[in-house]
C-alpha cells in the first residue's frame, strides 16, 4: 500500500478542521493550545504541512479528538452510540456530566 504525504496531511487536515468546527472551537484557540501561531495552524487544516505526533497526543488529551480517526478517519470508538444503555450503565455522577456536556455543547451551537 503507497501512502502519499501530501494527500495524507490533506486528509488529516480536514478531519482536525471538521473536528475544531464540532467543537465550536476557533482556529486561534487550537493554535494557542498546539502552541504554533495562526497561520501555522491554517497550513494544518490545510494539510500543507502534517501534524506531528505530540500536537495529535495534545488534541487527544485535551479535546478527546480520537487519533486514530485524525490519522486514518476510521474512529475507534464504537459506531453506534447507545444512549439507552449508557445512561442505564453509567453512576448518576457520570450521568450528569455526560448530559451536561450536551447542554454545554448544544449551548455553544445555537449561539
Amino acid at each position: 500500500m503507497e501512502i502519499d504525504r501530501k494527500d495524507t496531511n490533506i486528509l488529516i487536515g480536514k478531519r482536525l478542521r471538521e473536528a475544531r468546527t464540532n467543537m465550536n472551537k476557533s482556529k486561534a484557540e487550537f493554535a494557542f493550545l498546539l502552541d504554533v501561531t495562526e497561520e501555522h495552524y491554517r497550513k494544518l487544516e490545510a494539510g500543507t504541512t502534517g501534524l506531528s505526533a505530540d500536537k495529535i497526543l495534545i488534541l487527544y488529551y485535551t479535546y478527546g479528538i480520537d487519533p486514530t480517526y485524525l490519522i486514518t478517519g476510521v474512529s475507534s470508538n464504537p459506531k453506534d452510540f447507545n444512549l439507552d444503555y449508557y445512561v442505564a450503565n453509567s453512576t448518576k455522577e457520570q450521568r450528569d456530566e455526560f448530559f451536561d456536556r450536551v447542554l454545554a455543547y448544544l449551548s455553544r451551537l445555537i449561539k
